[in-house]
């Protein structure tokens, strides 16, 4: 069940690639996030419910596979890049330069982890591993946004 559970919080074992395993995580959503607003046909309603059940399982998971490395947060767990990343283009404008933009805004709050970010991530368990993240998220998504509303 580790294994299993380990593919899952690495996505595929992408966050195991040497170097910047969170950058990496981050960049495999952007293609997924498009294409599956293509499928869905924008809706973001069942956008928003899939990076639920991910966000629930990833955190879920993430607290098991911490606890059986024996590491806090370790760096191979990326699927909470995958939903902080997602929640930063769900429901951004489909150019490029938004896309840039969220992937950049994201991976800085990531990095950064500004004031809440940083107090989400001392949470205990896969539910600091992820909160971070998804509030990461929100904020790119919410500075974009208001960027979107004033171009």
């Amino acid at each position: 069940m580790i294994p299993l559970l380990r593919s899952f919080t690495s996505v595929g074992f992408v966050g195991r690639i040497p170097g910047a395993p969170g950058t990496y995580g981050s960049l495999i959503t952007l293609p997924i996030a498009f294409l599956w607003g293509s499928i869905v046909n924008e809706n973001h309603l069942l956008t928003l419910g899939l990076i639920l059940i991910i966000a629930v399982a990833g955190t879920l998971a993430s607290t098991i596979v911490a606890k059986h490395i024996g590491i806090e947060d370790p760096s191979e767990i990326v699927i909470d890049e995958v939903v902080g990343q997602w929640i930063a283009v769900v429901a951004i404008p489909h150019h490029w330069e938004y896309w840039l933009a969220a992937f950049i805004l994201f991976r800085i709050f990531d990095i950064w982890k500004p004031w809440l970010i940083d107090k989400a991530q001392r949470l205990p368990g896969g539910l600091g591993i992820m909160m971070d993240d998804v509030l990461a998220g929100i904020l790119a998504f919410l500075l974009i946004q208001g960027a979107a509303a004033i171009l």
